[in-house]
């Protein structure tokens, strides 16, 4: 998801409309933020989307927020500020924050091999949280890695899912440390280790310890057997129903989100990710020392940043990045790279029907925030949006 992201480039539209409420005299900021606006509605128009809503904020000051077309298309129910959706990989950062909490709290370390939880884990007196945590451990998605066919469907959310990844055909790509591979197995395994340690469900933990603690009061981890609420949206898909005019139609996805736990299973508003963002960032958290070893690139254990380390299948050609994308990484829960020379934190998620990005760019303390409840819904926009995102500077003049 990540790299389609980033290689995908778009148009760029113009003429933003007045956008009120926000708490500074940067005009120039205030355009920025409508021209923002106007790519994210123009989504919603264009029908890559069924419906979307988003939030921006600057270094603290007071968050805009939009939404628009529909959470339930049959029943006509429009997308609010506080409609629920699923952000899928996006969960990743968060499952990062839990365990710098236990970090913190001298529970765990980074140097901690995983066969303490798990003693027969393949290679896991080699694996350390910290390869699991910048996706160096070498452990494949279980889709990649091969599980038996007996495995039941949902066994992501058994007790101990790692007695599962241990059954793969192949439990490890490269030798632990010495490669970067994007890994949602390593996030699962995660997530139990917050349950081992805690004592509790990593759902309990998370929204206990983490969410509802920083104000993420809405949002919460998806669990087997939940009601849905009026609030959750709906997530969909597109057929084209006319290719002459691009006219779409859109169906309604059946996928249990429940099965994603620690590696997507959060669902959230922009509100409650701008609220845990703003916290996280500003160092109300985690202490300073772990939230600066979260958000600096990863390495190898031969010294070298995961960027240049970047393990490539068989059979795959190397990833080619935009000529104003540089060194795409990753740090421990983030992503990381350089646009238009410019550091950004992000995260994208993608699951059936939804598509999520977190975006935080340092230098002007800026949080983005856009959630869709349909398959790519934000990529057509998304390197015009970001490119906008680019060009907001700190603030020295407002409130």
């Amino acid at each position: 998801m990540a790299m389609v992201l980033i290689a995908f480039c778009s148009r760029c539209h113009k003429n933003p409309s007045k956008s009120p409420g926000l708490y500074t005299s940067d005009t120039e900021y205030i355009s920025l933020v409508n021209s923002i606006d106007s790519l994210v509605h123009q989504l919603v128009k264009d029908q890559h989307t069924a419906g979307i809503s988003f939030g921006i904020q600057r270094a603290g000051g007071k968050p805009f927020f939009r939404s628009y077309g529909m959470a339930d298309i049959e029943h006509a129910v429009p997308v609010k500020a506080s409609s629920l959706f699923n952000v899928a990989s996006v969960s990743k950062p968060f499952t990062a924050i839990a365990v710098g909490i236990l970090i913190d709290r001298q529970q765990l370390s980074l140097e901690t091999k995983i066969d303490e939880f798990f003693p027969d884990f393949p290679l896991g007196g080699h694996i350390t949280i910290y390869q699991l945590m910048s996706h160096t451990s070498g452990i494949p998605d279980w889709w990649m890695g091969g599980l038996p066919d007996s495995i039941s469907t949902n066994w992501t959310v058994d007790p101990n899912p790692h007695l599962v990844l241990q059954q793969m055909q192949t439990t490890s790509l490269f030798d632990p440390g010495t490669k970067h591979f994007y890994s949602n197995s390593g996030y699962l395994l995660l997530g139990e280790i917050i349950e081992k340690i805690s004592g509790k469900e990593y759902r309990e933990f998370m929204e206990e310890e983490l969410l509802h603690q920083f104000g993420a009061n809405d949002s919460f981890i998806e669990e087997k057997g939940m009601k849905r609420d009026s609030l959750w949206t709906w997530g969909y898909g597109t057929n084209i129903t006319d290719s002459t005019s691009n006219s779409k139609q859109f169906f309604k996805h059946d996928f249990n989100a429940y099965s994603l736990k620690s590696f997507g299973g959060l669902k959230s508003t922009p509100k409650d990710l701008l609220s845990i963002c703003h916290n996280f960032f500003s160092g109300q958290i985690l202490e300073k020392a772990t939230v600066t070893k979260m958000l600096e690139y990863a390495t190898t254990t031969n010294g070298n940043f995961v960027y240049d380390e970047l393990f490539v299948p068989e059979g795959f050609p190397p990833p080619q990045l935009p000529p104003h994308i540089s060194r795409n990484g990753y740090g421990l829960g983030f992503s990381l790279m350089s646009l238009y020379d410019k550091p950004v934190i992000w995260h994208s998620g993608g699951m059936p029907g939804y598509n999520a990005i977190l975006v935080h760019f340092p230098e002007s303390e800026t949080t983005l925030v856009i959630l869709s409840n349909t398959d790519n819904g934000i990529i057509p926009e998304y390197e015009g949006i970001m490119r906008i995102a680019s060009q907001i500077e700190k603030e020295t003049n407002g409130k």
